[in-house]
């Protein structure tokens, strides 16, 4: 086994840290952010019980949350330290691959994973996936060390094993699709390596063991979980060719069409070229089969009638591709100058895409201080609000900024009939507008509010992220 240069291998982490710092930072709260915040704080028997009834999760990520909040954790420490979780991932891809491939090839792994802008995006978005992504690599790495590493000794062996199976449960207490880690990880052991099966299935038994006391409430959960947005309903070829660009280079850009088109033409591209180079003579590495949960993922979603076809629940893959790049260039590099040309080009392209979402806040989620800056300068005490999608509601009450008003929130299309007769004792009306496409597709509630109102002052805050996009409108009779 072959680890990178410490000097080199210190100056990826160092670029994937300040590629991710810096937006976490600067980024607004995310209103997923602000949910998982909500829930947090609640008592662990409510968390328990939110989670069970409403929500399609396991709850370690919430309990860990929850102890942060306990410790009163600023919102930016939360931040942090996912952003920390998701160099831990860099440095956990790169072992993998180096214990394959060799040191080259590891680094050049981790510099892709250090600059890709799915993981950028999520890495520090303060949800369960920068844990899951450690988790996942973690167990990967330490089946890397079972089937390399032949001088260990059976007490360190016995060790290993059993660190994997506690890293396979912790990966099913923190989100269900470890199920497809597991699968792929278990496709490995039979095709290739079938002197591993025995103790994979044994430790499987130990994971699920600790697992098992979820397992009513993820029987509960599982007709609900894992259905994508509605948009995506009979357009699955449509959404399967946007995948691969958002789960990589195009992250949360669904919607915006000319962006999208080419941007999953260069991923698949990038995707044929890299399993091209790679994936021959190199099935039996671990490495190669990083991108193996993300086939049985796309299997169980045309089994199941579910769409599953987005970009945060890929992002092992988006891993997968920094480890098929970093043997892929390894290999180019030694084929002369031209190839050593082709792959300084290919990670400079990339470095361009994750620099637009690390710095420019035009790739950043909704701006929501602002909206909430305009509501205060312009709004008046006991004015409504309605939020059509109401979801900002938990990032707008995370920052202060509803201040008391009476609120209405659209969360279902049953909702928006409503909203008029509910607004009638109000002189003012503010109307924000995010993400209401699924639940308002015709903006019914734009319109009839238009219809009984006059409008008094409109604000429109961009984002070269379609979804992060919103509008605020304010009414007066």
């Amino acid at each position: 086994m072959r680890r990178p240069s410490s000097a080199w291998l210190l100056a990826v982490l160092a670029l994937a840290a300040v590629m991710r710092l810096v937006p976490a930072v600067a980024r607004p709260l995310q209103v997923d952010e602000a949910y998982a915040l909500h829930v947090a704080a609640m008592t662990p028997s409510q968390i328990v019980h939110v989670l069970a009834t409403l929500d399609v999760h396991p709850p370690l990520f919430w309990f860990v949350l929850h102890g942060l909040i306990w410790m009163h954790a600023p919102d930016l420490v939360v931040r942090v330290l996912a952003a920390c979780l998701g160099v831990s991932a860099v440095v956990l891809l790169t072992f993998v691959v180096s214990t394959w491939h060799g040191q080259r090839a590891g680094l050049i792994a981790g510099l892709c994973a250090a600059l890709l802008p799915s993981l950028i995006f999520y890495d520090i978005t303060i949800r369960m996936y920068a844990l899951y992504d450690c988790l996942a690599l973690g167990s990967f790495a330490l089946l890397s060390l079972l089937y390399t590493r032949g001088d260990l000794s059976v007490a360190t062996r016995r060790s290993v094993w059993v660190l994997w199976a506690v890293s396979i449960a912790l990966l099913l207490w923190t989100q269900y699709l470890g199920f497809t880690v597991i699968a792929a990880q278990l496709v490995y052991a039979g095709l290739v390596r079938r002197d591993g099966l025995a103790r994979s299935l044994g430790g499987l038994a130990t994971a699920f063991a600790l697992w098992s006391p979820q397992l009513a409430t993820f029987l509960h959960q599982l007709p609900g979980g894992g259905l994508a947005f509605p948009s995506y309903a009979h357009h699955e070829l449509g959404a399967l060719w946007e995948l691969v660009g958002q789960a990589t280079i195009a992250v949360q850009t669904h919607g915006a069409v000319v962006f999208v088109l080419w941007t999953s033409l260069i991923a698949w591209g990038w995707l044929i070229a890299v399993l091209a180079v790679a994936a021959p003579r190199n099935l039996g590495s671990l490495a190669v089969w990083l991108v193996a949960p993300a086939v049985v993922t796309l299997c169980y979603g045309a089994l199941a009638h579910k769409l599953l076809f987005v970009d945060r629940y890929f992002l092992v893959f988006a891993l997968g591709m920094c480890a098929l790049t970093g043997i892929a260039a390894d290999r180019l590099a030694g084929a002369g100058a031209a190839g050593r040309w082709t792959a300084i080009a290919a990670v400079l392209a990339l470095g361009c895409f994750g620099a637009m979402y690390a710095f420019d806040p035009a790739y950043y989620t909704a701006d929501w201080p602002a909206i909430g800056g305009v509501m205060r300068a312009h709004g008046q005490p006991g004015d409504l609000i309605v939020l059509d999608q109401g979801s900002p509601y938990f990032a707008l009450d995370r920052l202060g900024m509803l201040g008391g008003h009476p609120l209405v929130l659209v969360f279902r299309t049953d909702d928006v009939p409503q909203v008029v007769p509910l607004a009638r004792p109000f002189r003012h009306v503010w109307l924000v507008l995010f993400q209401s496409g699924p639940v308002d597709p015709q903006g019914r509630i734009l319109h009839d509010l238009a219809t009984r109102y006059r409008p008094t002052g409109a604000w429109t805050f961009v984002r070269q992220l379609p979804a992060e996009g919103a509008s605020v409108v304010r009414f007066e009779r």
